[in-house]
């Protein structure tokens, strides 16, 4: 088992503190760029030599910038003087002046990580969807990207536990194509559930010669999960693929399929949009069976400092206030006290 796959085993989903220190910036160099569907993109960057970059885990993520380093060097954002002339617009050089610039990092969860004679690659997906990630579908082959990593805390496996369900929805789906490798490294079974509203925003890769089943029973049809022995069930909200309606539809399925004690081995991992997650925690509350969530939230700085992605988490030692129905909670960081909860504690 890789050293990574064995931080996985033996991590908590609630205590990154320990793993904090190993993060660092990094200058990556683009190996991949790939399209995946309408808006997805498969980037895979060359982070460092052999032994360099930090022990990794499912969960996990990493702050891309997206722009070029140059951009924010110190001397192009120190500029110079502007030549302007009465009458006539002047001569602007500072890049931020000059057209769109994302300034701020973009957090990202680990699709993957791969060792090889010339060290660390790691691989994202991401969706177009603004000027950041606009930059980054741009991107060729030996092009410069910075980024800091890894961040985060990551899924655990319970030691009583050894079937997962990977709920994956949208940019939601790479943190389980990783996860998908752990679990086969620990000789779990798994079954893994893809879902979006319409076939060209499916964010996978599909084996031509395996179609989707319409009634939700799993098929390996999907690579990225094929390849790790993984079947997965399709759902897409217009049926042009696989399964007609919400991914949590093939969820509930699978879940009436197994029996109490099946299900007291079984764990779910999902990442997606909120609504998402809530509705697939509220099926693991009905049906008795454990839940971890990676949370996706807006981060300017993924280190803790901006405090710009709280999560409302229960807490009955040190709450800040309480739900209307009596619950207490406090705010939590996604970035440095997650992105990955029990969906128990999640005030939703």
């Amino acid at each position: 088992m890789a050293e990574s796959d064995k931080l996985f085993v033996m991590g908590s989903a609630t205590s990154p503190d320990a793993h904090a220190a190993a993060r660092s910036r990094f200058d990556a160099t683009v190996l991949v760029n790939r399209v995946l569907c309408r808006e997805h993109f498969l980037l895979r960057l060359r982070v460092a030599g052999p032994g360099v970059f930090p022990a990794t885990a499912p969960g996990q993520f990493v702050q891309l910038g997206c722009r070029s380093p140059e951009a924010l060097s110190s001397e192009a954002l120190l500029g110079s003087e502007i030549a302007w002339e009465e009458g006539q617009w002047p001569t602007l050089h500072q890049p931020e002046l000059c057209g769109p610039l994302a300034m701020l990092r973009r957090p990202f969860s680990l699709a993957g990580r791969g060792e090889d004679e010339e060290g660390t690659w790691i691989e994202v997906v991401h969706r177009v969807v603004g000027v950041g990630t606009n930059w980054l579908a741009k991107l060729s082959v030996g092009d410069a990207v910075d980024l800091i990593g890894p961040l985060g805390n990551r899924f655990a496996l319970p030691a009583d536990r050894s079937h997962g369900l990977l709920v994956g929805g949208g940019v939601g789906l790479p943190p389980m194509f990783y996860l998908a490798r752990a679990l086969r490294a620990a000789n779990w079974s798994a079954t893994a559930f893809v879902g979006a509203m319409t076939s060209d925003l499916l964010a996978v890769t599909f084996d031509e010669s395996i179609t989707p089943s319409t009634d939700g029973s799993p098929t390996l049809s999907v690579r990225e999960f094929a390849e790790q022995n993984i079947a997965s069930v399709v759902t897409t909200d217009d049926g042009s693929k696989g399964m007609q309606g919400r991914i949590t539809r093939g969820l509930k399925l699978a879940l009436e399929s197994l029996s109490p004690a099946q299900r007291s081995k079984t764990v779910i991992f999902t990442c997606g949009p909120d609504v998402m997650m809530h509705a697939v925690a509220q099926l693991a509350s009905e049906f008795g069976v454990d839940c971890q969530v990676c949370v996706e939230q807006a981060m300017a700085c993924g280190m803790g400092t901006c405090q710009s992605c709280v999560v409302k988490i229960e807490d009955r030692d040190k709450p800040q206030a309480s739900t209307p129905d009596g619950r207490p909670w406090r705010y939590r960081l996604a970035c440095t006290d997650g992105p990955v909860f029990s969906s128990k504690s999640v005030v939703w």
